[in-house]
C-alpha cells in the first residue's frame, strides 16, 4: 500500500491492483455511450481535469480516460456545461468524507473546489465499480464545468 498526501486527505492506495484493474477493464461510462452529452465529455476530457488531478490519478493508478460514469446536468449561465462522475481505487482514505446522507436511500456530495471549474471528493462506495472485489474501495467523486464542442447543441 502507498500513502499519498493530497491537499487535506491522506490516501492509502494499492496502486498496483488499481492500475491492473484499469489496464484490464473494458471502457466505462462516456466511452461507450452514444449520447451527445457523453460525446461532448469525451471530446473535452483533456480540459475537464486539471493537471493536478491528472497527476493524482497517475499516482493512484487510475486511468482518467476510463471513468466509471459521467452525468451531464445542465448548461450554466456562463455557457459551460456541468458534469459529474466518479472513479475508484482500492484502499482507504483519511480526511473529509464528501458523501452526505439526506435520507434513508438518498445522499448528496460536498465536494472541495480545486479550480474554478473542477471539484473533487472522496467517500466509501462502489457504484459501477470496475473492480471484481468491491471491498475497500474509495470512490472519487468529481464535478467539472466544460465547454460544449459538439455541433447542433
Amino acid at each position: 500500500m502507498t500513502k499519498i498526501i493530497f491537499r487535506e486527505w491522506e490516501l492509502i492506495v494499492d496502486k498496483e491492483l488499481t492500475k491492473l484493474t484499469y489496464d484490464n477493464a473494458p471502457l466505462g461510462g462516456p466511452n461507450t455511450c452514444l449520447c451527445l452529452e457523453c460525446e461532448n465529455f469525451v471530446k473535452t476530457r483533456e480540459i475537464a481535469y486539471p493537471d493536478e488531478i491528472k497527476q493524482l490519478f497517475i499516482e493512484l493508478g487510475i486511468d482518467y480516460k476510463n471513468e466509471c460514469e459521467v452525468c451531464h446536468y445542465c448548461r450554466l449561465e456562463n455557457g459551460l456545461h456541468l458534469y459529474s462522475g466518479w472513479f475508484h481505487f482500492k484502499g482507504n482514505f483519511k480526511g473529509k468524507n464528501c458523501k452526505i446522507q439526506t435520507g434513508e436511500n438518498s445522499s448528496t456530495f460536498d465536494l472541495t473546489p480545486i479550480t474554478e471549474n473542477f471539484s473533487i471528493g472522496f467517500c466509501h462506495d462502489s457504484g459501477l465499480a470496475l473492480f471484481d472485489n468491491t471491498e475497500n474501495l474509495v470512490q472519487i467523486e468529481f464535478e467539472t464545468k466544460i465547454p460544449w464542442t459538439i455541433e447542433n447543441e
